[in-house]
């Protein structure tokens, strides 16, 4: 797969993964640095997009409706909707060039973390298990950046896959590495949580642990012991900042 071929596969969706997708990411640090922004932005234009609605503008459009022709949608109106539409798809495209988006964007819930961790793990564990990227240390904290964060040590466990990936309303580092029961999925983002949290969803075992200014969330088969893991790993880490 060429730069452009690859290009236009994420500019059409960024979130797929497919074997080529995953050899053009790791073949080039464009291509990855390509893919961060393009994740990033389709999280800024998700979340540009989520109006509030106000409860009554249903019936606001009905009763401002003349009362002999209710049932009538006027050629006025459909421009005017149009219109307003053209407006706010036109906004959107320039706040997306001109804002800095990373002041605007609301992190979710600390409750969700868990959550949408194991959504993440459940809904792409049959794509990441055949794969075995041998991934290094070196790469590992490249992809750390963007949190401000790195281990200070070579990671200890035999790494089978790592990317970035939308996360929520933000974006993470996704690994996965060999456990003492099965694979581990291991995420960093910069949703900060200030207290461990353990839980236990799906027949699968976790731990959210806070990790500077971000947090580490921490998915593994029932059984692992994620606690030791989390503590093991939070050791090496250290702020780049």
């Amino acid at each position: 797969m060429d730069d452009l071929e690859f290009r236009r596969h994420v500019m059409s969706d960024p979130k797929y993964r497919d074997n080529d997708i995953i050899e053009a990411i790791n073949a080039s640090e464009a291509n990855s640095k390509f893919l961060d922004e393009a994740l990033e932005l389709d999280s800024q234009i998700l979340n540009a997009m989520k109006v509030d609605v106000p409860d009554d503008l249903a019936d606001k459009i009905l009763f401002n409706q003349p009362s002999d022709d209710s049932n009538v949608i006027h050629p006025s109106f459909v421009k005017r909707a149009m219109a307003l539409a053209a407006s706010v798809a036109f906004a959107v495209g320039l706040l997306a060039g001109q804002l800095n988006w990373g002041k605007l964007l609301v992190s979710p819930a600390q409750a969700s973390l868990a959550n949408t961790a194991m959504e993440h793990v459940m809904n792409e564990k049959a794509f990441i298990m055949p794969l075995d990227e041998q991934v290094g240390s070196y790469q590992i904290n490249v992809k750390m950046q963007p949190f401000n964060v790195k281990f200070d040590q070579d990671f200890p466990y035999h790494v089978y896959y790592l990317n970035h990936c939308g996360f929520g309303d933000t974006n993470a580092m996704h690994m996965v590495f060999k456990g003492e029961k099965g694979r581990v999925t291991l995420f960093v983002t910069n949703i900060f949580e200030q207290d461990r949290n353990e839980f236990t969803q799906q027949g699968m075992t976790g731990i959210v642990e806070p990790m500077n200014k971000s947090s580490m969330v921490i998915v593994g088969e029932e059984g692992e012991d994620v606690a030791k893991i989390a503590e093991k790993l939070s050791s090496m880490v250290i702020s780049t900042l």
